[in-house]
């Protein structure tokens, strides 16, 4: 699939389809990332989603999507590596199946002023700083979350990987309105903008519907891929008051999507621990019983990768060497067939598997056209299937080890108390 270019920085994709009965449409604008932008985009999603200039009230807001078969438009934002994704998404029903075909027309218009026209002012900026709030304290009391929060700013530090992209607790009180209406004017007619639209619709009449609402500004693109610089070593401790202990360990490959050592990356992170047989999960959890959970996730447009585990903190020394030692396996070649062909199964059946799900379908999309790399799911499945032994051991080599983090369950702990090693 390719995108129908409409202005530089400002493109459409149909995916036409009879599968769903909705129709699904998502505008995706791209701004550069940074902590302040965070909090702001944080604050911006929270009020648009509730209210706007047409329905002042959330009794209004019910009203006007009860017109539309109960459709809403949900506001999040997503980082994207040096970027912040901030995405409008909504479905309608489609016309056809209630006997009202221009339902189109009066939907596309209330979603336009749900994008435009949020009610940003005092009484809606302070409960969206209170929502906001809640969300960031939440994260901070879920000690996984805050075990990888830790150790990316640790690893990232300097870099878009250390910025939450749920906002930060220090700049919030200081967001004021005019802020957040100046971000939301600068990002809805300058920045890049995707518009996706999946279901059975009319091509001509959703290109018009775009072009007469958005065609008419100059759209800026942002970076999303970089290479974190970072190779020294780091070892963090962090003491809680809870029950379990959090291992994080971060490594720097440098390996982004546009690379051709990326797929053999994906394949062998996915034989490292995405799979029930993976060797973490089956040398430290099964065999040895050294940790409650393990798994091993890749950062794709930062180019990093990260081990977690949740662990006795007596056992974190050997559960680390044992990660290493896995690392050591790959590297030396030891990487059974039957792995290495698991891994590749199980990635290709996830990509094939996206046409089921609207928002899939989306999202996988929007991820390669960002790469700019590929216009078919189908070249990606060639270039895993050719993934060999020989590529992921040379891929494995640059695994550099720049961030230890431990985050110690220990019941004494009334604050957080942090340790260099």
């Amino acid at each position: 699939m390719k995108p129908i270019r409409l202005n530089e920085n400002l493109n459409i994709y149909i995916i036409k389809t009879g599968k769903f009965k909705d129709i699904s449409f998502s505008f995706r604008f791209l701004s550069k990332s940074s902590e302040e932008e965070a909090t702001i985009s944080a604050l911006i999603a929270a009020m648009a989603s509730d209210r706007n200039q047409q329905a002042l009230t959330k009794e209004d807001m019910t009203r006007l999507s009860d017109q539309f078969y109960g459709s809403y438009v949900d506001v999040r934002n997503t980082g994207y590596g040096g970027a912040i994704c901030t995405e409008f998404k909504t479905k309608v029903l489609n016309g056809r199946y209630v006997n009202q075909p221009v339902i189109l027309d009066g939907f596309f218009e209330w979603m336009l002023n749900m994008i435009r026209y949020p009610l940003i002012n005092e009484e809606t900026l302070k409960e969206a700083k209170k929502n906001v709030r809640s969300v960031l304290i939440r994260s901070m009391d879920n000690p996984m979350q805050f075990a990888m929060k830790k150790a990316f700013e640790t690893a990232g530090k300097g870099y878009p990987l250390s910025i939450n992209i749920q906002g930060s607790l220090d700049l919030l009180d200081k967001i004021t309105v005019e802020e957040c209406k100046s971000h939301l004017s600068e990002m809805i007619d300058h920045s890049r903008l995707d518009v996706f639209v999946v279901g059975d619709v009319d091509e001509r009449e959703i290109i018009a519907m775009i072009k007469n609402s958005f065609l008419f500004k100059e759209r800026q693109n942002v970076e999303t891929m970089y290479r974190l610089e970072n190779t020294e070593f780091r070892g963090v401790e962090l003491s809680r008051k809870m029950n379990q202990s959090n291992l994080i360990v971060v490594y720097n490959p440098q390996v982004l999507p546009i690379d051709t050592d990326y797929w053999p990356l994906r394949v062998a992170m996915t034989a490292f621990g995405q799979l029930p047989s993976s060797l973490c999960f089956s040398e430290i959890r099964e065999k040895r019983s050294l940790c409650y959970t393990i798994g091993a996730q890749m950062i794709t447009f930062d180019g990093v990768c990260f081990v977690y585990t949740g662990i006795d903190a007596q056992q974190a020394k050997i559960v680390e060497k044992l990660v290493d030692n896995q690392l050591e396996t790959i590297i030396n070649g030891q990487l059974s067939t039957a792995l290495i062909e698991a891994s590749k199964k199980m990635m290709i059946n996830s990509i094939r598997q996206i046409e089921d799900d609207a928002s899939s379908i989306i999202n996988y999309y929007y991820q390669i056209f960002l790469i700019g790399r590929y216009s078919d799911k189908e070249e990606i499945v060639a270039d895993i299937l050719k993934v060999n032994v020989e590529e992921i051991k040379e891929v494995f080599k640059k695994m550099t080890k720049i961030t230890s983090l431990l985050l110690k369950g220990e019941g004494n702990y009334e604050q957080d108390n942090e340790s260099a090693l």
